[in-house]
């Protein structure tokens, strides 16, 4: 199971509380902290509990509590990689290890946050690691210490972001009315549209989750920049792809916005566009 861009910053938030307080965190509470309904946290933690990653506790003083796997994942120190079957996340990988790389049947052990018993037996693909490596196999043990058979290493080659990113991406103002995007977030099943001021720079980030949770409140007369995200993850259009990569795992995040040296928006790059550029490699390989 992958975890989404909204999953990351429920766990986050009840991370941040629970280091605070160091007492079981109420779903009330982050639901206060992200300002969402109380239902969509219960059920982000069924999912959350599901993975491993939190341990509820019943009773008056009760609430949630993070696992030391939730705290690998938040921790910066440990980074967590996406492991891929048909390039479709189901779950991520802690501290990668290479057996016998130069024998017959060489091996990646890994720690693994999510169910991947379905995969045994299934070719999967690890990465890109910060080093911008994937590795490419076959899962043959499905556990919290998986080890997959390696069929190859790719090394992404080094390329600048203005090679991978999408130009002229679909902007938003945040005086415009919110109902002006909800058609082009369903039809174009876009995640995010960058939101820029008058001179094109990025200033907010406007999340179809966010839009989700705005209609869901029957709110009206919602502008962007009462919903949207504040001061968005940006990469200068001239930084390398390995820049991308090692930001997008250490802060959990799927898009980067992409600027000039005048920090005007010039494009977005995305996991699917480091994907891509993976999946043309594995055709020449």
């Amino acid at each position: 199971m992958g975890m989404s861009d909204s999953i990351y910053n429920v766990l986050k938030t009840l991370v941040d509380i629970y280091s605070r307080e160091n007492i079981p965190v109420k779903s009330k509470e982050i639901a206060e902290a992200l300002k969402v309904h109380e239902g969509y946290i219960r059920n982000i933690m069924s999912v959350l509990k599901s993975m491993g990653l939190v341990i509820s506790k019943a009773g008056p003083h009760g609430g949630y509590v993070p696992t030391s796997k939730a705290y690998d994942i938040i921790s910066k120190q440990t980074l967590s990689v996406p492991i891929y079957h048909n390039n479709t996340a189901i779950g991520y990988a802690l501290d990668i290890s290479l057996i016998g790389l130069l024998t017959e049947r060489p091996l990646a052990s890994m720690r693994v946050l999510g169910d991947l018993s379905p995969y045994v037996q299934k070719e999967v693909r690890v990465g890109p690691l910060p080093s911008g490596i994937v590795i490419m196999g076959k899962l043959i043990k499905a556990d919290l210490e998986s080890l997959m058979e390696v069929d190859s290493v790719v090394s992404i080659p080094h390329v600048p972001v203005s090679e991978i990113m999408t130009r002229k991406p679909v902007t938003a103002r945040p005086d415009d009315p919110l109902d002006k995007y909800i058609d082009v977030l369903s039809k174009r099943r876009y995640r995010g549209i960058p939101v820029v001021d008058e001179q094109g720079r990025p200033v907010g980030l406007l999340m179809s989750s966010r839009v989700v949770e705005a209609l869901a409140r029957c709110a009206g007369n919602i502008k962007v920049g009462d919903v949207m995200i504040l001061n968005p993850p940006v990469i200068n259009a001239s930084d390398d792809i390995y820049d991308v990569i090692g930001a997008m795992l250490a802060n959990n995040i799927g898009r980067l916005l992409v600027v000039d040296d005048e920090g005007k928006l010039v494009g977005i790059v995305t996991r699917t566009d480091i994907l891509s550029r993976i999946a043309s490699l594995e055709s020449i390989a």
